[in-house]
């Protein structure tokens, strides 16, 4: 009698838990080597060896390294549009309040996910976001984040915009190795000089 054979089933490679989870690490490991090393200098094989997988595993989850980019930049616009949701200001407060909230909550996400900073850093030292010019902060923070309840914030070389994202960058490369008691104390130093700046070159009040 003939054995008969029977074919192998399950689900594909990529889904289920296993592969969600296999998914979110190939991400994590991504995200630190992208932020880290930048975009030119990462490769595939080094983010599999950093989970214990091979390139070929890691392009059938994401195809290539720009896709793969790509994903880490959505999973972190998503995380800091939840956080961004849970820390802005009521919608009827007044306009400085709502920047300041949206500057706050912004620096504090990247206090608790560094590798934001990293990842706009290491685009600027690769000028891979084109042209330069007024726009390059707005080019390069937008894929990084939802963006802001402010329409006055995302005008391109607006003074707002480059006081309050511009001044955030320079804050936490200046606050990276601060100790929380002292990041804090710092910057509530920033959002008060801010504030300030805020007001005395945009007439903007309370």
């Amino acid at each position: 009698m003939q054995q008969q054979k029977h074919s192998r089933r399950g689900r594909p490679m990529g889904e289920g838990w296993q592969g969600a989870e296999t998914r979110a690490a190939i991400l994590d490991a991504a995200e630190r080597r992208f932020a880290d090393l930048g975009y030119a200098a990462t490769r595939l094989q080094d983010v599999a060896e950093d989970v214990g997988k091979t390139a070929p595993a890691v392009a059938h989850f994401f195809g290539n390294k720009e896709t793969l980019y790509r994903a880490v930049l959505e999973r972190m616009a998503a995380d800091y549009a939840a956080y961004l949701s849970e820390h802005s200001a009521p919608p009827e407060s007044d306009e400085l309040t709502r920047i300041l909230a949206t500057v706050t909550a912004w620096l504090r996400f990247m206090r608790k996910r560094p590798s934001q900073l990293g990842l706009i850093l290491r685009d600027m030292a690769e000028r891979r976001l084109q042209p330069l010019g007024e726009a390059t902060l707005t080019r390069i923070f937008e894929p990084y984040s939802v963006p802001v309840q402010e329409q006055s914030l995302r005008q391109e070389g607006g003074v707002i915009f480059n006081l309050a994202w511009g001044g955030g960058i320079i804050f936490m490369v200046s606050a990276a190795h601060f100790s929380d008691p002292d990041f804090e104390r710092a910057l509530s130093r920033h959002l008060r000089a801010l504030r300030l700046a805020l007001e005395a070159n945009t007439g903007i009040h309370r």
